[in-house]
């Protein structure tokens, strides 16, 4: 058996060692790789874990009683201080215009523009307010939700207010009905009695 050439021997150890290199240095480079991998997904890991701790922190805060208190008073405050002013501005056409349009329905006009104007602007509001979850977890602010509260309020006032006009509207209609009626049959009653005076001063002046 021929003896290999010390020459090719060194050789060969010297690719099979660079082989070895080789292999180890991908084995480092895969290790680095998942790494900085794990390195990222653990940041994203945390970034949420922080983003989803201020929801959170939020979240109680706009359902604190503190929170509540003030949208309800602040939104309740300014939807009946709109309300009574609007109302007064009418009040005040009407007197104004005498026999006019707006005197004559001063009393729907107290109630019907708040329930239009309150409604859609809180539809409006509603539906340009952007979803928690498309808008990185960031919820309306509290000025929103006061102007929310004060439209939702003025429109419910303004129908309360259309509501008791259009009653007392048919109410009146019904005492007008019910009052001609009864001057109608008084009426009747009072021209029969002089027909009948008539017909006794005819027969008495025979």
């Amino acid at each position: 058996m021929a003896t290999k050439d010390p020459l090719e021997k060194a050789k060969l150890a010297l690719e099979k060692l660079q082989d070895q290199n080789a292999t180890l240095q991908k084995q480092i480079e895969a290790g680095s790789a998942l790494e900085a991998d794990y390195e990222k997904v653990l940041a994203s890991q945390q970034k949420a874990a922080n983003k989803y701790e201020k929801l959170l922190m939020r979240v109680g805060d706009q359902h604190s009683k503190v929170h509540r208190v003030a949208v309800d008073l602040g939104g309740g405050s300014l939807a009946q201080v709109s309300t009574e002013l609007l109302n007064w501005s009418i009040r005040a056409l009407g007197r104004w215009s005498k026999d006019g349009f707006i005197a004559q329905n001063v009393d729907l006009l107290q109630g019907a523009p708040h329930f239009v104007l309150g409604l859609g602007l809180y539809i409006a509001e509603m539906a340009s307010r952007r979803d928690p979850a498309d808008n990185n977890g960031e919820l309306p602010s509290t000025t929103r939700e006061v102007l929310s509260e004060a439209t939702k309020l003025f429109a419910q006032l303004g129908f309360s207010n259309l509501a008791r006009a259009i009653r007392v509207r048919y109410a009146d209609g019904k005492q007008e009905q019910v009052d001609h009626a009864a001057l109608s049959a008084e009426y009747r009653e009072l021209q029969k009695k002089y027909l009948e005076l008539q017909a006794k001063s005819g027969a008495g002046g025979r």
